[in-house]
């Protein structure tokens, strides 16, 4: 957030001075108007400070791993997607009525307070987080089960060389596709040669004919 433009931390600086509750937010150095109730640091415990209960609402860019810790917290989130897969992952949060998307570069004070009080006053966004982060535990073994019975399952197996993908056995034209680009090349080539040779007959057959009848009308 220290690296955003002045005029946008000015706006959530604005925004997030009006709204009731503390607000830690990440930032590196110090904040120039820093609001009463806000509080920055470099870093902060984000897993531990999600999973406590007196927490009302995420902000975040929608990176993958900030997406899974709030979906296992339960907890709303506003989302400021910018690239790759950010876009996808805070879509998911909106339709799964737990949190609200919005542009970075086009953000406006009064917009951001009111989604602010919005996600964190309608109770309808903290039941659906709690709902999928039911969904998302509801598992035969938890992450950490998980890690351990395939850890095992490639010892028992002598490196599990049936699940790896085939892949591994490719050439390396074959894996850039070069075998198959050839082939189009080739394709293409051959069907414009044949175009080529068909107009070269019909304009040589057209023209002969029309040399023919040139004679016979003088």
């Amino acid at each position: 957030m220290s690296t955003l433009p002045d005029h946008i931390q000015n706006t959530f600086k604005e925004a997030l001075a009006q709204v009731p509750q503390r607000v830690l937010w990440k930032y590196e150095g110090e904040m120039k108007d820093k609001p009463i109730n806000v509080m920055t640091s470099k870093w902060f415990p984000q897993l531990d400070l999600l999973t406590h209960p007196k927490v009302k609402l995420f902000i975040t860019h929608g990176g993958i791993s900030g997406v899974y810790e709030a979906v296992d917290a339960g907890v709303p989130v506003l989302g400021f997607p910018f690239f790759y897969d950010q876009h996808r992952n805070i879509d998911n949060l909106v339709e799964a009525g737990m949190g609200m998307s919005m542009n970075l570069m086009t953000i406006q004070k009064d917009e951001l307070l009111n989604n602010i009080l919005e996600l964190t006053n309608n109770e309808k966004y903290t039941k659906n987080a709690k709902i999928t982060s039911e969904r998302f535990k509801d598992r035969p073994m938890s992450p950490v089960e998980l890690v351990v019975y395939w850890t095992q399952y490639v010892v028992r197996h002598k490196g599990a060389q049936h699940l790896k993908s085939q892949a591994f056995n490719l050439t390396w034209y074959q894996y850039f596709l070069l075998d198959v680009i050839v082939v189009i090349f080739i394709f293409l080539a051959l069907v414009i040669f044949i175009t080529y040779k068909v107009f070269k007959i019909v304009y040589y057959k057209c023209l002969k004919y029309s040399q023919t009848i040139k004679p016979k009308s003088e």
